[in-house]
């Protein structure tokens, strides 16, 4: 009996011993969107570059505590885990500052069906450039971008440098075609004629987080 009860005891310990490991490895910091962040798309037309925006961008990461988010430290240790990174930007919010413009652009996205494009991490990992305490960190990274309805992968390197306070910043820029979204190029009339706007653009991004208190 007495053995029994000495074995049953040794199982709960390693149980205990496995769930508390678990624990400690399932354990994450969860990355806030606060303000200050921008997003700018360019791009070309027939008559003039132009360029549209927003401040707008919401959306969470979630990192593995194991791992320490912190540029101020030269050395970091291998991702053990993928994080999780979700971003959100309302369509109708990345504007030109010019009315005519807001609705072309607007529709051409669709924006009425579609009010969000949206963004999730596939793969990260940290690249191999040489770094001091300090520097931002330089991540390669694929995901997946959704808009107009329709998803495309994206792949970039990512920077998270140290901002205000307990902020980070998140950076990062892409080139990439309205055609992989199913959105047509726009060519409004005017008087002389159509204009005729390039398929590819370039999205560059500027994302403030914090630690979610």
């Amino acid at each position: 009996m007495m053995q029994t009860i000495i074995q049953f005891g040794r199982a709960l310990t390693v149980a205990a011993i496995i769930v508390a490991a678990a624990q400690a490895q399932a354990e994450t910091v969860t990355y806030s969107a606060k303000t200050g962040s921008l997003l700018t798309i360019s791009g070309t037309s027939s008559v003039h570059d132009w360029e549209v925006k927003t401040r707008l961008i919401g959306g969470r990461m979630e990192w593995d505590s194991s791992f320490p988010l912190d540029p101020s430290r030269a050395k970091l240790p291998k991702l053990a885990t993928s994080p999780k990174v979700s971003v959100i930007v309302p369509v109708r919010n990345i504007e030109s500052g010019k009315q005519r413009m807001n609705e072309v652009m607007h529709g051409a996205m669709n924006a009425q069906k579609h009010k969000y494009a949206r963004y999730s991490l596939k793969e990260i990992k940290l690249a191999g450039k040489a770094r001091k305490a300090g520097d931002p960190i330089l991540f390669d990274t694929k995901g997946t971008l959704s808009v107009n309805g329709k998803s495309a992968p994206v792949a970039m390197q990512v920077t998270v440098a140290k901002a205000e306070g307990d902020k980070l910043k998140v950076s990062g820029k892409a080139k990439l075609k309205m055609s992989q979204f199913g959105v047509v190029p726009p060519s409004p009339k005017i008087a002389l004629g159509l204009i005729k706007t390039g398929d590819e653009v370039i999205v560059e991004f500027d994302w403030f987080v914090a630690p979610k208190k």
